[in-house]
Order: structure tokens, then sequence, then C-alpha cells
């Protein structure tokens, strides 16, 4: 009689070091119920110390692309998961990295922001976010690819 080992568990990030001196591209699909318009954006993101920085393009149907780009500061958090930050040092969420996928949610009234990470084929990751409110209404799927430069 054999015994079946159980598959091994994915490494998993455990912390913020884990995300530390990597970078990743990203695709992103943007779905506008609003305007039930789809944008994409297409670039790379760095995130080193203490800040992820991610630089692209835009792409809108029937437009030029513009260029984009945002920070966020990121620090260690509770038990090992990350806090981030806006640019000007506003919270914006906790990621609890216990999980292998992490929500959180951010109240920015009268709006409101929901994102679940995915990190079960790390160290490629997703962050789906879904915003809902009078001002802002849509759907937005970031999907991350480490790059090895």
């Amino acid at each position: 009689m054999t015994s079946k080992s159980a598959a091994p568990l994915p490494k998993l990030p455990f912390s913020l070091d884990d995300f530390m001196g990597h970078s990743w591209d990203i695709t992103r699909q943007i779905r506008d119920h609003h305007q039930d318009t789809p944008v994409q954006f297409k670039g790379q993101c760095r995130i080193a110390d203490g800040w992820y920085h991610e630089t692209g393009q835009l792409i809108l149907a029937h437009s030029p692309a513009l260029a984009s780009s945002r920070r966020y500061r990121w620090q260690p958090g509770a038990a090992g998961g990350i806090d981030v930050f806006f640019e000007d040092d506003r919270f914006f969420h906790h990621i609890d990295l216990a999980q292998s996928s992490p929500t959180a949610h951010h109240l920015c009234p009268p709006d409101e922001y929901h994102v679940t990470y995915d990190f079960a084929r790390w160290p490629d990751w997703t962050a789906d976010w879904q915003v809902t409110g009078p001002r802002k209404s849509y759907d937005m799927r970031s999907c991350y690819r480490k790059t090895h430069r």
C-alpha cells in the first residue's frame, strides 16, 4: 500500500518583505457602470523603499491612450500584513497576509470601496475592486505578473 503525500502548499506572501524590491507587469480591466464603457490599463509597478508606484497607459474606447500613474505608501501592518496609505498619508486599507484571499473595505463618503486580493498563484496575484456609490460605480480587476528583469 502506498501513501499519497499531500501536494505542497503554494508559497504565499507573508510580509511586506515579500513584495519589496520587486516589479510586476499589470493588466487592468475597468467596467464603469455609469457609462457602461470598458477601460483597460497596461503598465508596471515597482514596490520599493516603502512605496507602491505604478505607471502605464489607460486605454479608452475610441480615444487616444492616456498616461497614468499612482503611488501608495506600503508599510508593515498588524500580524505581518500591509497597511496601505494614500500619498498624503491618509489610511486606505489593510492587506491581511494571514489569508490567501484577503478582503478589505474603504469608505470614502458617499462611495464605498471593497477589494479582494488573490495570492494563490504567488508571485503573480490579482486585486478585484468593487466601487459603489452615487459618484462612482465600477468593477476593476488588476492582474500582476512578476517581472524577471
